[in-house]
């Protein structure tokens, strides 16, 4: 088989009058590429991402364009048995020609489109030239007149009726991205000639013989890598005789272990291939085996748990009769088995530290609504608690927890994203210790090099399909373009070692259930058809041991309680959305948290690429058109008054929304980890970007770590010392209420995240505003292998509360592995000195000194985000170093050090 790229000599045309003038005439382009992309590289439209242009950019999309190139088919292609044209993605209603003759449409951005051209071709001459031609039609009015004749109830963040197009919803707005529905040919477009036979599809098995269960997981002695291979051929070309061939080759690369197969049987399981969009051509399909044994092998384990070995796999396709290979597919594999282990919990207990929980009561015959932070029950019988059950991944027999975040694509503009961008975006999740990561619902199927860095990182990816908050209305049509979609992206990604789970989609079940989207009973009923018939069934057929979890949240499906606290997953948003204190989280006992987050602002150096000085308010239309969220900066404001002094500044303001958002998310965390067990995951919502934005997540567009980040990095430690303090935070946060009696207290805890017993000592310090030392403790303690232990209470209620604070490190070989401080008290009403703050730089070193505590420090240039080992620490008396690492910017080049270094604390935030 021979493929050749179609990329160079294409030419874009803006079809019909234009909100930015351009002339209909061609212009030079290549594929892959999409229309804002060639418009901006030729000077043609202004960054959409830059202050509110991303207005007159939406207006484009009203228009249609047109991609056209020539091309030739050689001698050698000509000989060949069929020629395909192979569309690896459109975005996205598209009619596609050769010369006159229309070839087909497509109208799904998540296929691959082929269409067979042999006849188009037979009987020319080998110079004949052949003019290819791709209409793109408006996406936004092709949504707008499909709405009009079925109304889809969708989230009012995009713009009505995306649900109706097959393409990625975010593109349309979302409460963290602009409306820029961009179009284009964003994958290659190949011309394959087809000899005798090729490989369709591959799946590849793998059986663990397991040795012995153990608590690092399962000792495995060899494991049977098994290869399925479907082979497309046309009869009266091979009367079968056709093999596969299957090489295995070592992580190290010096041990190959080969096999082939038997040859095809033409006359047995044969049938008509349905993987070509556009068939003009007799062609058959069946299956070949084989396999090979991997003794003492190298397994594959999620960052933080053992190493990424990964196997090179080769299946070639062989015509016995002159032994040419036909066909060759390459992957690299995991050795390793995944799944989600939900086994009833029947005689759980929990632990005593765990308080104000609320019991889950719907048992599946009563009905409860989520409304807002409420939940309401539909009933007319006595409600009876639901049974407990497990939700935690399990790699190699090992159940860990899942710490992560979710991830949203990368960029509005598709082809600016390539595997260096995506692996500097995921080392920055690797280095703060994430072990997993979610792909949302609302995006698209990624690039292959998307999950090749994965395998590589270790991050183990919950992927949802791509359906997000929306209803769907279900036809014949929408079924096959679904289904197709789904086997085609299951193929090709099913062989990674970092999948672990495919879900439906994501809130449509929670929102369903508290009747927020449907238009219609019918789209009612059509979710559970679609959710748990329709998809379910497909990844059984092409991934049968892949765990299917059926939305997220969900508690398993068909409407009962979908965010049940001791059941499956939960979305939870009382932190932020529903305006309650970061101390909210220790009412629930969640079982898996997918999602809970909390907002911030991009640091100044991040703004001033969006945004004039003049813009410098968070209330001025630029700013506010980089905040999606509507309620969001009102959000921010009111946490901010109840835990800052006013910022005396813009970038003041900007530094105290991410301190805010650090604390937020930690308090989560910490909360849950200490609850090992009951808890098996928490993944933050959201790891990234899609533009230059206030938003949840914890790296900014251009990758700059926020202050959220070098917490996770903190919090997601195997190891951590965490702090449940008591105090006005969670009895007497307003202070002008009615005086009440205050528990001033501590509870400290050592989470273990590791399969060795963990000994060690914890020191303990209460102190005065100028670090000295009012009492100060310690205690030793062992932390079971993935599990935890509290340590003593601390009772300080015979101090100032707003006088003192609580250091705590957790010392293990004379090494301070996990540090901390917490107040009594609002760090607005704590009475900090002036830490008198100096930093200074030796080569990748730099150096903070402090007279008194100092809380929040936080070490930047003036001219862009500095990264280091750590930041936004708080400090005592005393020096601390910092060592300088490279930039995770992808605009930026190593280490990004240029410029006067500055530093602040929380103390600096307010006018003094």
């Amino acid at each position: 088989m021979e493929t050749i790229l179609l990329k160079d000599n294409w030419k874009l045309t803006v079809l019909g009058q234009n909100v930015y003038d351009i002339p209909e005439e061609p212009i030079d382009t290549v594929v892959p590429s999409t229309v804002y992309s060639t418009l901006l590289e030729k000077g043609l439209m202004p960054d959409p991402y830059y202050r509110d242009n991303e207005l007159d950019a939406l207006k484009l999309m009203e228009n249609d364009f047109r991609y056209e190139t020539t091309f030739t088919v050689s001698k050698e292609q000509r000989t060949a048995d069929r020629v395909l044209l192979r569309f690896e993605g459109v975005d996205t209603l598209a009619e596609i020609y050769i010369n006159e003759t229309k070839l087909g449409s497509s109208n799904n951005m998540n296929r691959i489109w082929e269409y067979d051209i042999t006849h188009v071709i037979d009987g020319d001459s080998e110079n004949t030239e052949y003019t290819l031609k791709v209409i793109l039609h408006s996406p936004t009015k092709f949504i707008a007149e499909e709405d009009e004749k079925c109304p889809v109830g969708a989230s009012s963040d995009a713009m009505p009726g995306f649900p109706h197009i097959r393409k990625a919803a975010c593109m349309f707005g979302w409460d963290w991205g602009p409306r820029l529905p961009d179009a284009g040919l964003f994958r290659e477009v190949k011309l394959v000639s087809v000899n005798t036979a090729r490989l369709a599809d591959v799946y590849i098995d793998q059986l663990h013989k397991v040795k012995e269960k153990t608590v690092r997981g399962n000792i495995v002695e060899a494991v049977d890598v098994a290869v399925d291979a479907e082979i497309e051929w046309m009869p009266g070309i091979t009367d079968g005789n056709v093999i596969i061939r299957l090489n295995v080759e070592s992580p190290d690369g010096k041990t190959n272990l080969v096999n082939d197969s038997v040859c095809i049987d033409p006359l047995t399981d044969s049938a008509p291939s349905s993987n070509l969009t556009g068939l003009y051509c007799d062609v058959r399909s069946n299956h070949l085996n084989t396999h090979v044994t991997v003794e003492n092998p190298q397994l594959w384990w999620p960052n933080g748990y053992g190493d990424q070995p990964l196997y090179k796999v080769k299946v070639e396709l062989i015509s016995k009769e002159d032994e040419s290979v036909l066909d060759v597919w390459e992957k690299k594999i995991g050795l390793r088995t995944a799944t989600v282990n939900t086994d009833p919990m029947p005689d759980e207990k929990f632990e005593e530290h765990m308080k104000d929980q609320i019991p889950d009561l719907d048992d599946g015959s009563n009905m409860v609504i989520s409304d807002g932070g409420r939940k309401i029950f539909v009933t007319d019988k006595e409600a009876k608690k639901v049974e407990g059950r497990n939700f935690a991944f399990e790699v190699n027999g090992l159940q860990f927890f899942a710490m992560g975040a979710d991830y949203i694509p990368e960029d509005n503009l598709l082809t600016r994203q390539n595997r260096e961008r995506t692996d500097m975006l995921l080392s920055s999740a690797q280095e703060a210790n994430h072990n997993c990561i979610r792909i949302w619902g609302g995006g698209y199927y990624l690039d292959d090099f998307f999950y090749d860095v994965c395998d590589e990182r270790g991050l183990l990816i919950w992927h949802d399909f791509m359906f997000s908050c929306a209803s769907y209305e279900l036809s014949d049509a929408f079924e096959e373009n679904i289904s197709v979609e789904i086997r085609q992206n299951i193929r090709r990604l099913r062989s990674h070692p970092s999948i672990g789970l495919w879900c439906g989609n994501n809130e449509l079940e929670t929102q369903y259930e508290s009747l927020v989207w449907q238009k219609s009973k019918k789209q009612t009923y059509d979710y559970i058809h679609l959710y748990e018939y329709i998809i379910p069934k497909l990844v059984k057929e092409e991934d049968p041991k892949a765990f299917y979890w059926p939305s997220s949240p969900s508690s398993g499906g068909n409407y009962e309680n979908s965010n049940a606290e001791n059941v499956g997953d939960v979305h939870y948003w009382g932190v932020w959305h529903g305006n309650e204190p970061f101390t909210a989280y220790r009412k629930h006992h969640y079982r898996f948290l997918s999602e809970f987050g909390f907002q911030s602002f991009p640091a100044l150096q991040t703004v001033r690429r969006f945004a004039e000085e003049g813009d410098f308010n968070i209330y001025s239309r630029v700013m506010e058109m980089h905040q999606r969220n509507t309620a969001a900066n009102g959000k921010i404001m009111n946490y901010l008054s109840q835990t800052y002094l006013y910022p005396k500044s813009f970038d003041e303001l900007l530094y105290c929304s991410q301190l805010l958002q650090a604390d937020a998310i930690r308090y989560g965390v910490e909360h849950f980890r200490r609850f090992r067990g009951t808890c098996m995951g928490t993944v933050v919502w959201q790891l990234n970007d899609i533009w230059p934005v206030a938003s949840w997540a914890s790296l900014d567009y251009y990758g700059n770590w926020k202050a959220l980040h070098y917490a996770e990095k903190r919090m997601f430690a195997p190891v951590l010392l965490s702090c449940e303090e008591h105090g006005e935070i969670d009895q007497k946060p307003y202070v002008n209420t009615l005086p009440q009696p205050v528990d001033v207290s501590a509870n400290l805890h050592v989470a273990n995240e590791t399969a060795e017993p963990v000994s060690g000592v914890v020191k303990w310090s209460l102190r005065n505003p100028d670090s000295s030392v009012v009492k100060e403790g310690s205690f030793d303690f062992t932390a079971p292998a993935f599990g935890g232990t509290w340590l003593p209470h601390l009772d300080f209620n015979d101090q100032d509360r707003l006088q003192v604070h609580l250091y705590y490190e957790l010392v293990i070989d004379g090494k301070a592995v996990s540090t901390g401080s917490t107040l009594f008290c609002a760090p607005k009403h704590y009475h900090f000195m002036d830490p008198g703050l100096e930093v200074s730089r030796n080569g990748d070193i730099i150096t903070v000194t402090a007279k008194n505590y100092a809380k929040s420090v936080s070490i930047e240039t003036e001219e862009g985000v500095l990264r280091l080992d750590d930041n936004f620490v708080d400090m005592e008396k005393g020096e601390k170093t910092f060592r300088i690492l490279p930039s995770r910017d992808f605009t930026a080049k190593g280490a990004e050090a240029d410029g006067n270094l500055r530093v602040r604390s929380v103390y600096e935030v307010a006018e003094n």
